[in-house]
């Protein structure tokens, strides 16, 4: 399979701080995924933000203007509801970001969003900040050249353990490379742990290996510690 452009990119800036790290982000990128009903050809990516808050934003890379729509709507449907898990009260947030998040679970999550020149806001006014993060995450995906796949295309009913030629050809990712850059046989057996999170670099998914038991692992290991049984 080859990744193709995403036809439309959402940016989110959900004021995830550092605290959770990539794991609780995982975790509520998936649980917004599956509120947001994305489809299985979307790709969905966690960005690093740059600010001195270790904050930590997302992307939603959608196949057709029409889901893009769907999805959109589903998530101005979301800006008014209260008890989307993880999201208010999270530390790292601006100021004027963190009062429109605390308040207790009655009150709406606090998010931002941009799909182009939209934008969307949830639980008051959100910050500069917030908008600047949310559409370079967006503009990171849109080109291609950042984001960490947390969900991506051929995921879905993966088997845990296969050959490499036989992961390009079902999913997304474009390449794959052990440490220091080496070349993998496509016949080389890998096991995927359940947790695979290529990242888009130089207009390519692509996946980091570690050599392990005649055969390889990815390089980003799993939370030791999962908060809930639904991982990958």
């Amino acid at each position: 399979m080859t990744a193709t452009a995403p036809a439309a990119v959402i940016g989110l800036d959900a004021g995830f701080g550092g605290l959770g790290g990539l794991h609780g982000a995982d975790h509520l990128l998936r649980t917004l995924a599956a509120r947001l009903e994305l489809p299985e050809d979307a790709c969905a990516c966690t960005h690093r933000a740059a600010d001195s808050l270790g904050r930590i934003t997302f992307s939603l890379g959608l196949p057709d203007a029409a889901a893009a729509e769907a999805v959109w709507d589903r998530l101005a449907a979301l800006a008014g509801l209260p008890g989307l898990p993880g999201l208010p009260g999270l530390p790292g947030l601006p100021d004027e970001d963190r009062k429109a998040g605390e308040g207790g679970a009655d009150r709406p999550a606090p998010f931002t969003a941009v799909l182009g020149n939209r934008l969307l806001t949830a639980a008051g006014g959100r910050s500069e900040a917030a908008r600047q993060a949310a559409t370079a995450a967006a503009a990171e995906h849109a080109a291609r050249s950042g984001g960490r796949a947390v969900l991506f295309p051929g995921l879905a009913g993966l088997p845990a353990v296969l050959g490499i030629a036989e992961l390009l050809a079902r999913t997304a990712i474009e390449e794959v490379t052990a440490l220091g850059g080496a070349a993998v046989a496509p016949e080389a057996r890998l096991d995927t742990r359940g947790h695979l999170r290529p990242e888009w670099r130089d207009g390519a998914l692509r996946l980091r290996l570690m050599p392990a038991h005649g055969g390889y692992l990815p390089f980003e290991i799993p939370d030791p510690h999962p908060c809930c049984g639904d991982h990958g």
